[in-house]
């Protein structure tokens, strides 16, 4: 039985790991989040990956270098992040220490 935990504010996606699953805690998970902007209104500016387990993360840019000009892309950023998340959700077998 897996115990129901709130997910974090402004997380977008969560993927649970291998020892989150075998112990039935989802809070054993790697979170989806957009990094902010500091500007005013905040805007989303790259898509983070990390892991309540171990120290792992991954960060992709919203921004794409296309033949010398800059396109914002952040359903790619999104999607690439969701790649290396599910990956890695699928071998971590770290247990975040007790707080």
């Amino acid at each position: 039985m897996t115990t129901q935990t709130a997910w974090p504010e402004n997380v977008i996606a969560r993927y649970l790991t291998v020892a989150g699953s075998s112990l039935g805690r989802d809070d054993l998970a790697v979170d989806l989040t957009h990094r902010l902007t500091e500007h005013n209104p905040p805007k989303p500016f790259a898509t983070l990956a990390s892991c309540a387990g171990c120290p792992a993360t991954e960060e992709v840019s919203h921004y794409r270098t296309n033949w010398g000009s800059e396109e914002h892309d952040p359903e790619a950023a999104d999607a690439d992040a969701r790649i290396w998340a599910q990956s890695h959700a699928e071998t971590c077998r770290a247990i975040s220490k007790p707080v």
